[in-house]
């Protein structure tokens, strides 16, 4: 996947650097405050709790609850990030309805801080959209705009729903449906009972979500 756009203007001046791939988990408090003070950083404003509920909820999805967090990536950016710095390890992608594995070039960072800080610049730059519903709190909203803009390729309401359970938000209420026939037990099928089978389903939708890929200069 491609987004269209030219690099940021430092990564462009800066010779791109390969750095050693590193696992650099975070637990989802610290992603919180990073969060919090890379949006206020960029804004000038305190960000609300719920803006931040939903952006902390997405970068748990992308990072398996921050356990499998590289190099301070938050979104599974790919290319160089500001300072230049990029990092080649495998991920997952869904290629022509296929599920495959690829070593591709993701950015890298040196703190916490300067992920968080990249995360939301590229979000309020390429998906604006996006980023004004993070900001409202409306974690559908923010699921729809970035289905809309190719962020990820994982179904719109599985994502959502990942979301939604990421950041302790219930799904809006829906009419009721008309009356059926039971289910005989063999169609019956149970919804997800356990916190770990939860976490499965998550995890899942993690894997197949595509990463934002930086355009080919050469294009």
């Amino acid at each position: 996947m491609r987004i269209e756009g030219g690099p940021s203007s430092a990564a462009a001046e800066l010779a791109v650097r390969e750095v050693q791939a590193r696992r650099t988990p975070a637990s989802m408090a610290d992603v919180r405050a990073a969060l919090s003070r890379a949006l206020e950083a960029a804004t000038g404003r305190r960000p609300s709790a719920r803006t931040i509920d939903v952006l902390a909820a997405q970068v748990s999805l992308e990072t398996a609850h921050g356990d499998a967090m590289f190099n301070f990536n938050f979104g599974g950016i790919k290319g160089a990030s500001p300072q230049g710095q990029t990092a080649n390890y495998l991920t997952h992608e869904v290629l022509g309805g296929h599920d495959v594995t690829l070593k591709q070039g993701f950015r890298a960072y040196g703190s916490l801080d300067e992920g968080a800080r990249d995360y939301i610049s590229v979000l309020r730059a390429r998906f604006p959209q996006a980023y004004t519903h993070a900001v409202a709190g409306d974690v559908d909203g923010f699921a729809h705009a970035l289905k809309q803009a190719h962020y990820y390729t994982a179904p719109e309401g599985q994502y959502a729903a990942g979301l939604r359970a990421a950041a302790g938000v219930a799904p809006a209420a829906a009419p009721s449906p008309a009356p059926v026939a039971p289910l005989s037990p063999v169609d019956a099928v149970a919804p997800p009972a356990t916190s770990a089978e939860l976490s499965r389903v998550l995890d899942a939708i993690a894997s197949t979500a595509a990463r934002i890929a930086e355009p080919d200069p050469k294009e």
